[in-house]
């Protein structure tokens, strides 16, 4: 029986076109880390309400 293959990591020009594909939705984005899960982001702070910008809470939080 053959072994499954190990998690590839994302080329640099997947990276790249994540990158622009978000910092086009959200200017101050940057890329927290890049692994075989994909790239992962953060999505900076709002200047001028001076708050960390979230996404939708998930239910019971507040």
């Amino acid at each position: 029986m053959a072994r499954p293959s190990a998690p590839s990591m994302p080329t640099p020009t997947q990276i790249k076109d994540a990158w622009e594909a978000v910092k086009q939705i959200n200017p101050a984005a940057r890329i927290v880390s890049v692994g075989p899960d994909g790239v992962r982001f953060d999505y900076g702070i709002d200047e001028a309400g001076n708050k960390r910008q979230a996404g939708p809470k998930r239910y019971g939080e507040k």
